[in-house]
């Protein structure tokens, strides 16, 4: 069995005009920070984002959620605005889009709630993150979607784009499962996002 590449030195060459799809939640934008103020804010509940190890993760004390991935569906349900223009984005990841977007054709995929895409594009415009695309429509397997290369912090995302012959890129997060995505090149920063491209 081939395991995730956790070195974030192997390289692919793409051709120019290659398309590369790139998640936001967790990829370009820090979104546990958020999901855990919210947390503590509304409930009461202290939870530090690096013990979120799981999306069903069971939150402690609170018997209201069965777990992180509704508390989060909860947050911006109830104010998108405040939830999605309030997280900040990953280190690096404005001036990594810039390159990737200099070489290749970077179309941003999130499976964020298609009602909530303006709050999207809007956080993307004011910290100064480029793209090529915004994929309005995003299916549940984003490898049904045309592109050579996927960049996510999802697991199963990945593990999809590879099986689908795409490159996968999995950004590490506390809740990424590196086992599940064969064939995968984990990356722990934009730095090594770049060098995975030969960017850097």
């Amino acid at each position: 069995m081939t395991t995730a590449r956790d070195d974030g030195d192997t390289t692919t060459t793409l051709d120019p005009a290659d398309r590369i799809l790139v998640d936001v939640d967790g990829t370009l934008a820090w979104q546990l920070p958020r999901a855990c103020q919210y947390l503590d804010e509304t409930y009461g509940v202290s939870l530090a984002p690096e013990e979120v190890v799981a999306w069903d993760y069971d939150i402690p004390g609170h018997d209201d959620h069965a777990h992180i991935g509704e508390l989060i569906v909860e947050a911006f349900e109830r104010d998108p605005e405040w939830y999605f223009g309030g997280m900040s984005p990953m280190a690096g990841a404005a001036d990594a889009l810039a390159r990737l977007s200099d070489t290749h054709h970077v179309a941003i995929a999130t499976h964020r709630p298609p009602e909530t895409h303006d709050y999207t594009r809007a956080w993307l415009r004011d910290h100064d993150i480029p793209y090529d695309e915004f994929v309005e429509q995003v299916p549940e397997n984003k490898a049904i979607l045309p592109g050579r290369a996927l960049v996510d912090d999802y697991h199963g995302n990945v593990a999809d784009a590879v099986e689908a012959g795409m490159e996968g890129l999995l950004f590490a997060q506390p809740y990424s499962d590196h086992a599940a995505c064969d064939g995968a090149t984990v990356v722990r920063s934009w730095a090594d996002v770049l060098r995975v491209f030969d960017l850097a």
